[in-house]
Parts: structure tokens; sequence; C-alpha cells
């Protein structure tokens, strides 16, 4: 029997690879991925604070701080008081951060050319799809279980 890494290490061998490959289109640009994912999220949005930045890339909030101060440095976006309540801060995109995000179509059109999944029969895909759902419902279950 081969000895093939257990499921959970290839996921996650698949996703830093699929990551790395990303990250790399976007280094003549010099954005990151985060970045690019804040940018992309705040078009949608007219403003997010720092705990909900944090929330969808997965990091802490200090992490995101920095993520956001790098940007804010860059000019792509910025800081404003929430102003239901003044404690909170508003991470907003600038028109300078909206040029940024557009030169950005043509690394997205480039990095959509090579499908990953394209080794998958549409059987196979959704197959795929569902084991992974399934899985991923069942960790976040791992979040609500009492301590």
């Amino acid at each position: 029997m081969p000895n093939n890494p257990p499921v959970m290490s290839r996921i996650g061998v698949i996703f830093l690879t699929w990551q790395r490959y990303l990250q790399k289109q976007l280094v003549p640009h010099q954005i990151t991925l985060k970045q690019q994912f804040v940018l992309r999220k705040l078009v949608s949005k007219p403003a997010l604070n720092p705990s909900q930045i944090a929330e969808f890339l997965y990091c802490d909030r200090p992490t995101a701080t920095v993520i956001i101060n790098n940007m804010e440095r860059q000019g792509w976006v910025k800081r404003s008081k929430d102003p239901l309540n003044k404690k909170m801060v508003q991470i907003a995109i600038t028109e300078e951060g909206e040029h940024k995000l557009a030169s950005l179509q043509p690394v997205f059109q480039s990095a959509n050319e090579f499908d990953p999944l394209s080794c998958f029969t549409e059987e196979e895909k959704q197959q795929l799809g569902a084991l992974l759902g399934k899985l991923s419902d069942h960790i976040k279950q791992v979040k609500h279980e009492p301590e």
C-alpha cells in the first residue's frame, strides 16, 4: 500500500499551492492576495470595520490591522469614524484603490485561464463539491461546541 498523506494534509497542500500560484501572479503588481481580496470586498460594501475584515480574511485583528495600515499607506483605503458608533473605525476603498483593483483585471483573467478542476469530470466535480461541503459543515461544528 502506498504511503499517502492524510486527506486534511492534502487539502492543506492543495490550498497553499493554489494560494502561492495566485500570489505569484500579483507580485509584479505590488499587491498581496489578501489586499486585493479586501479591495474586492470593499467595492461591494460601502465600508467594513477591522473586525469584519479580520473575519473574512481568517486572521486575527492585529494581522488585519497591519494589512489595513499597509493599504492605507498605498492610498487604497481610508479610515473614518463610524457615524453610528464613534468608538468604531470604518475602512472604505478610495478612488486610488478602485483604480488599483481595475488594473488587476488582466491578472484575474489569466489566473482564470487555468482551471485546477479541469482534471475532473462534471460528475467528479459535483461529488467533490458535495464532499467538501459535508466536511466544511462538520468542521464548523467544532467552533460551536461548548468548551
